[in-house]
């Protein structure tokens, strides 16, 4: 360890020096080999202070600081910041203290605070917070991650959100989205617009429209829940369609298929199967309600309970314990 921290502060002095001629030494010959200083074109070992109107770099390159420039040119190989690194364009390994910042890279990025990509694919690893524009491949943030369009697996430790979101995310806080498809999983909350697949939140979510599996230790709502909905205590939405389960309410303009809510269920319209200790329906029931107190002023089914309500019956049978039906 003594003998390599040695060169590296060798090799730090040497492209210092070097710099201070605004130019770059290249052994044994110029753009090939080993470069102390900043070469704009190489291929090889290069050792440089700081990165500066680069140009194409391919091989290994080690820069202990960060350009203060936008960045620009072209890395392939192995690049290591002690700082952090910057380029246009970059494809392989890129290892940092700090920081990196490109435009577009595939590979591995590893970043010991943040990182930000515009276009990656491939791995990327930071301590803090990662972004990016089209994100695509395997993603870890210590506390977040946040892009456009972000195919893969993510995990954050904290939060993560982006536009389009494709594969399997997970973070300890919240996740939040547009189009979100695949597996999610957060500790706290969730959200989003269009969102297709398994979704499972600590406390609650909310969408637009919900297709697939949903769990939440609260709640959920949404305008179009098509699927199975389970939480701990209520479910909403404008159309249910599916099985939905709660131990407290379940509520929306239109429920289909089957619905179970430990206290109380309430729609316009009711199809299919609904269970509760009060079920009411403000505008019809087809099918079958179970609870204890059923109620709708347009019965095409069956009611099941200590007393039912059915308002399109006869006079005298509108009002029934135990069962009630019209067909």
């Amino acid at each position: 360890m003594r003998r390599i921290f040695v060169l590296i502060i060798t090799a730090v002095a040497v492209s210092l020096a070097v710099r201070a001629t605004a130019g770059s030494l290249d052994i044994p010959v110029r753009g090939s080999g080993l470069s102390f200083g900043n070469s704009h074109n190489f291929s090889g070992l290069r050792l440089n202070f700081r990165d500066a109107e680069l140009e194409r770099i391919s091989g290994v390159t080690i820069s202990v600081w960060a350009p203060k420039e936008s960045p620009d040119g072209y890395l392939s190989g192995i690049s290591v910041g002690i700082v952090g690194t910057r380029a246009a364009q970059g494809e392989g390994i890129t290892v940092n203290l700090a920081m990196c910042d490109f435009d577009a890279f595939d590979g591995l990025a590893v970043s010991g605070l943040g990182a930000f990509v515009g276009e990656v694919n491939g791995i990327g690893l930071a301590g803090l917070g990662l972004g990016g524009d089209d994100m695509t491949g395997i993603f870890a943030g210590g506390l977040g991650l946040g892009g456009n369009d972000m195919t893969g697996i993510f995990a954050a430790g904290l939060g993560l959100g982006g536009d389009d979101l494709t594969g399997i995310f997970g973070s300890g806080l919240g996740i939040g989205g547009n189009d979100m498809t695949g597996v999610f999983a957060t500790g706290l909350g969730m959200g989003g617009d269009d969102m297709t697949g398994i979704f499972a939140a600590g406390l609650g979510m909310g969408g637009d429209n919900l297709t697939g599996i949903f769990i939440s230790g609260l709640g959920m709502g949404g305008d179009e829940l098509t699927g199975i909905f389970i939480s701990g205590l209520g479910v909403g939405g404008e159309s249910i369609s599916g099985f939905a389960a709660t131990c407290g309410a379940i509520g929306a303009v239109k429920m289909e298929g089957v619905q179970v809510a430990g206290a109380y269920l309430r729609a316009h319209y009711m199809k299919g199967l609904t269970a509760g200790a009060y079920n009411r329906a403000d505008r019809a029931v087809t099918g079958v309600q179970i609870g204890v107190f059923n109620w709708t002023p347009e019965l095409h089914g069956v009611q099941i309970g200590l007393l039912n309500y059915a308002g399109n019956n006869p006079s005298g049978l509108k009002w029934l314990p135990g069962i009630n039906a019209h067909f």
